[in-house]
């Protein structure tokens, strides 16, 4: 690796912890999954139609 890319990835990392530590801001592992998140938002009904229309428009590309 370039001595470039190594400091590209060291300042990335920092913003990164700098991010997490941000009040508010928990550990990515103990959030709930999105789908779960979004349902609790917007109602299962919803958010499961949301979800499929959104699927099926990725199959279509």
């Amino acid at each position: 690796m370039t001595a470039a890319v190594l400091t590209t990835a060291a300042a990335s990392r920092r913003l990164l912890v700098h991010i997490a530590a941000l009040p508010g801001r928990g550990s990515a592992l103990s959030r709930q999954p999105a789908l779960v998140r979004l349902e609790t938002k917007i109602g299962r009904d919803f958010a499961d139609r949301l979800v499929s229309a959104l699927s099926d428009a990725d199959r279509r590309r």
